[in-house]
């Protein structure tokens, strides 16, 4: 279920800003097309406004979708809406309205991988909060689809892969190194978007 924007007033509204406030981790999703759904961890529920267990339910996707701020939506669904229907990856920085009641920033970064058929049939990604850091209001959204993987984005899908195994392995320490660095390349993934964006300008 959604958050409402009565959360402010809700008991539980201070221990849910502490959690977003304190989360120095990626958050993670998955969409299963065939269901329309997404599922979330808790960090990137609680970011686009709904519940823990909601997210891991699985939230419809035009559900998951109201999460984004309204100013950013159209903008931001137009290439992820794409590469959902086409295959290809995205990136996008852009503002949600979280759980906690504030108007919070994201970096997201996703992937859409046809099968054997060339049907999209999932997609997966992760979503880190970058609200304290030097952004503007405007959503900065870069996608690529159907096309070869860029270098940079090939090894984040590596980091992402031994991020799984570790996991399971249960290895917390090399866990929590491995967390640092796809945060580390998410923002590597942004700044590359931006000075692009600024070549496009001169």
């Amino acid at each position: 279920m959604r958050i409402s924007g009565r959360a402010r007033a809700h008991p539980r509204h201070d221990e849910v800003e502490t959690v977003l406030d304190d989360a120095e981790t990626v958050g993670r999703w998955q969409i299963d097309m065939r269901r329309g759904v997404v599922i979330a961890d808790p960090i990137v529920a609680l970011l686009f406004g709904f519940t823990p267990e909601f997210g891991a339910a699985g939230i419809p996707f035009e559900t998951f979708n109201g999460g984004v701020h309204p100013d950013d939506r159209a903008h931001v669904m137009e290439h992820i809406l794409g590469c959902a229907e086409a295959g290809g990856w995205f990136i996008a920085e852009h503002r949600v309205c979280s759980a906690d009641g504030r108007i919070r920033r994201i970096l997201a970064r996703g992937t859409f991988d046809p099968d054997a058929t060339g049907t999209v049939v999932a997609g997966r990604g992760i979503v880190m909060d970058i609200t304290q850091g030097d952004t503007c209001d405007d959503p900065l959204v870069a996608s690529r689809r159907a096309q070869a993987t860029l270098p940079l984005e090939h090894v984040v899908d590596l980091v992402l892969a031994s991020y799984r195994t570790l996991k399971d392995l249960g290895e917390p320490k090399a866990l929590a190194l491995t967390e640092t660095l796809l945060m580390e390349l998410g923002f590597s993934l942004a700044r590359a978007q931006v000075q692009a964006r600024l070549a496009q300008l001169h």
